[in-house]
């Protein structure tokens, strides 16, 4: 819903920090699916606040009528924008197994890799307590931001032992921000040492990190469908929410 919502804020003067890059910069940069392209423009519907406009099941308040009839305009707005029909086909060379749930905000990637395991966790964005806002001026005034989206990536071997990835994806990379070994069933503890952060590596080190990476999968296309396949996601979850909404007041 982070990615939509941003989207649908694009009404105001500035759009907050989120995503103009995703709805704009990722449909000129990412061309895995049928999203449109960057040069398409959003308009906002004007809302009429006439209680009439609602079709009443039972009796409501009149902030329910308002209510629902935004929750309306909403819905009608997501369906009519270019994303809501945006088909992400998966390339036929796609080294990954896509493991998507309606209504779960994560995505799981899985492939094997000799002996290995490969395993990315794609978790949308999610900017209910962020100050957006706020940040977005500051950060225009700087520099458009970049579209991305958080990764967790697993490279499990037989033994048990796995190379744990904290990674982002922009259009046509990925950023390594850190990486840590984990044992075989041991629990995640704040006190463990995770090692540096990885831009403190030695260059040469950081390199062949990278290339390790992209070995198994994880390159500058891989990045580019996980972006748009969020886009997509986002926006059909972000609609189901909604009619969820809808239901609870109607009913």
């Amino acid at each position: 819903m982070a990615l939509y919502s941003a989207i649908r804020r694009a009404s105001k003067s500035t759009i907050p920090l989120a995503l103009r890059s995703i709805a704009t910069a990722t449909a000129s940069t990412v061309g895995n699916g049928h999203c449109g392209g960057a040069s398409r423009s959003f308009s906002i519907p004007a809302l009429h606040y006439s209680t009439s406009a609602v079709k009443k099941k039972r009796k409501h308040s009149s902030f329910d009528n308002v209510l629902l009839q935004i929750v309306d305009s909403e819905i009608k707005f997501a369906i009519d924008s270019e994303f809501h029909d945006c088909v992400v086909d998966i390339p036929d060379d796609f080294p990954f197994k896509v493991q998507d749930k309606a209504g779960k905000r994560v995505i799981v990637l899985t492939r094997d890799y000799g002996e290995e395991t490969i395993n990315i966790v794609v978790d949308m964005p999610n900017s209910r307590c962020e100050n957006v806002e706020g940040d977005a001026v500051n950060s225009e005034e700087e520099s458009e931001p970049q579209p991305s989206i958080p990764l967790s990536v697993t490279v499990s071997k037989e033994n048990g032992l796995s190379l744990e990835f904290d990674v982002r994806a922009f259009p046509n990379k990925i950023s390594i921000c850190g990486m840590s070994i984990k044992e075989p069933k041991s629990s995640s503890n704040q006190l463990d040492y995770r090692g540096p952060a990885f831009s403190f590596l030695n260059e040469s080190l950081q390199k062949s990190v990278y290339e390790y990476l992209e070995a198994r999968g994880l390159t500058g296309s891989t990045a580019n469908f996980m972006l748009e396949y969020v886009i997509s996601k986002d926006t059909k979850e972000y609609i189901r929410w909604l009619k969820n909404i809808k239901n609870f007041v109607e009913n």
